[in-house]
């Protein structure tokens, strides 16, 4: 992956509508908020209290389950 940070962290909150996702962790003292399908998140099964890892490049946020 090209991905500089990997921050593992705990959903608090996914907000889905028929396409599209907010899906909003805590890493340690940062709040990171990723926007993906809601297909993505579905299939990752992103709700809250899951463990995740958040890649960030630049302003992207790649989320993925451990």
């Amino acid at each position: 992956m090209s991905a500089r940070n990997r921050l593992t962290g705990i959903v608090t909150k996914v907000t889905k509508d028929k396409v599209m996702a907010q899906v909003e962790l805590i890493c340690g003292p940062y709040r990171m908020v990723s926007l993906m399908s809601s297909e993505a998140a579905d299939e990752l099964g992103l709700e809250p209290g899951v463990t995740a890892i958040a890649s960030v490049k630049s302003t992207n946020v790649v989320v993925e389950r451990p």
